[in-house]
């Protein structure tokens, strides 16, 4: 963890459990069965409004590939816990592939797709739970 997160976490003072963290966002467990992600920076705020714009303002053929995003505010945004790992096996790159696909299709590019932001819902469908950085044409 770099300087930069740990005076973060000290000045918020937050009681929940750190569960990630990167360059521009902070993401606790808020022990109810979501997460609070909490902006580091201005690219931090942009990420977690494009996460609720997308979420909200996608058809559900792209929602349900979403992390639910159930509200935002001022640097913070409350998504739904994900918990169930995506599977290392032979089907995981066809998978991806697909996924990006659909994605690209409907005029999203789906930027930092890799295995620690992807996580398996109860269905087998493939959620992104980080999608901050996904670039919508025409935004």
């Amino acid at each position: 963890m770099n300087a930069h997160v740990e005076r973060a976490i000290k000045s918020l003072q937050l009681k929940y459990t750190i569960i990630g963290n990167g360059k521009n966002r902070i993401v606790f467990d808020l022990k109810n069965g979501y997460v609070l992600k909490v902006a580091l920076n201005n690219w931090g705020m942009k990420s977690n409004k494009k996460e609720y714009k997308l979420f909200f303002n996608s058809p559900s053929h792209i929602q349900k590939h979403l992390c639910p995003v159930i509200e935002s505010g001022y640097g913070w945004i409350i998504m739904k816990k994900m918990t169930q790992k995506i599977p290392s096996d032979k089907e995981y790159d066809k998978k991806i592939s697909q996924l990006i696909k659909i994605f690209k299709e409907n005029g999203i590019e789906p930027k930092d797709i890799k295995e620690k932001n992807l996580a398996l819902s109860e269905t087998g469908d493939f959620i992104v739970i980080d999608y901050g950085n996904f670039i919508v044409t025409g935004d």
